[in-house]
């Protein structure tokens, strides 16, 4: 559950929130198998969201975690086109709380690789077509 899984055009990603005082562990059972599960977490996740976008860009403000990527889905026409980039991005805002959506927004294009700075109330968001975003609330 605490891995970073994804299943194309079912769930999603994992996105997930963890306590900084949660330590990774080697489970006993898991040593020296090959392709063991690997290191997990002592204490389950404070929340856990399946997110249907394949996360390129994430940066934390205030009291949310914003997402950005390209649409989880597989078009039947054009297979790739989705993570290719051609279906566009999308940016998802979640509470930094209890993970759920607080806003969703589509872009024209996705992000380029870890492609998002927020400061001062406004999120910079640079995209694959070579534009950077300013994005703000209303009334910033």
């Amino acid at each position: 559950m605490q891995s970073p899984l994804f299943t194309p055009a079912k769930n999603g990603y994992l996105l997930f929130a963890d306590a900084n005082d949660n330590e990774p562990v080697l489970p006993d059972y898991t040593r020296g198998v090959p392709k063991g599960i690997g290191f997990t977490r002592k204490k389950p996740p404070v929340w856990f969201e399946w997110v249907p976008i394949r996360i390129r860009a994430m940066v934390a403000a205030n009291i949310a975690l914003l997402v950005a990527g390209v649409p989880d889905v597989v078009e039947r026409v054009d297979p790739m086109a989705a993570f290719d980039g051609r279906s566009g991005g999308v940016l998802r805002v979640v509470s930094k709380t209890d993970g759920k959506k607080l806003a969703e927004y589509k872009l024209d294009s996705p992000p380029v690789f870890d492609g998002m700075a927020a400061a001062a109330g406004r999120l910079y968001l640079s995209t694959r077509d070579g534009k950077v975003t300013c994005m703000a609330e209303s009334g910033a």
